[in-house]
Order: C-alpha cells, then structure tokens, then sequence
C-alpha cells in the first residue's frame, strides 16, 4: 500500500497518473464510490479519504488491507491539518478524525511520498513507482 499526500492541488493526482500509465488502473472516491474492487485491477487508486468520518474510516481501512493483497493499492490524500484551526466543532472533529485515520493509513503503508507543489519527497519506504 502506498500513500501519496499533500496540500489540494498540489500536484498528488498528476504525480500517481505519470506512474499507472498503461496499467489497468481503478480509480475510487472513498466518499461517493461503492467500495469494490473490480476483478481485473492491477492498481487501485483510492481519493477522497479526507472526508470519511468514523466508521467509515475503520470500515475503509479494513477494505484497503484486504484489496493490498490482491492489487496494488495507492491511496491519494489531502492534508487538512495545517493552516488555521477552523472555528467550528464540526470542521476541528473531521480534522482530528482524519489525522488520527492518517496515522494508522501511514503505520500501514509500505510507503509514503509526500507532494507539495510538485516536488515529491518519501518519507516512508522506498520511491513508489
């Protein structure tokens, strides 16, 4: 499992896109998509992740470490920890929830790279390709 993060529109999507070229690649909103795994996926690409709450988050994470098994998994990740600490409740508890989500995403991954405005530094395992 490998995950790419970074700040929105930072350049984590062109950067997975120049490395699945000619690959039969799934691509999958963990907000809006159903989450299945079609049977002739070579790489899974999941977006979207920050904006699950808990339980989804559990249940997705679950799903990821079953379909690492069966495909190769890239999980695209927006950071949203950084910057001003919002003033309402509901958008400081989706920050938290997502920052303890990413811990455990991270603690799993085999590797992850970061992407901030087009320069991409690994800070975990090797450069995914």
């Amino acid at each position: 499992m490998h995950v790419i993060f970074g700040g929105a529109f930072n350049g984590k999507r062109a950067y997975v896109e120049r490395f699945v070229q000619e690959r039969n690649v799934q691509w999958l909103d963990a907000e809006t998509d159903r989450l299945v795994l079609s049977p002739q996926t070579e790489v899974l690409v999941v977006y979207g992740v920050e904006y699950l709450l808990e339980p989804k988050c559990t249940e997705l994470l679950k799903m990821l470490e079953l379909w690492d098994e069966q495909a190769e998994v890239v999980i695209i990740a927006t950071e949203i920890g950084r910057g001003i600490v919002p003033m309402e409740a509901s958008m400081r508890e989706l920050r938290d929830d997502v920052g303890r989500f990413y811990q455990q995403l991270f603690t799993k991954a085999e590797s992850v790279t970061r992407v901030w405005y087009g320069i991409t530094q690994t800070i975990k395992g090797d450069v995914w390709r």
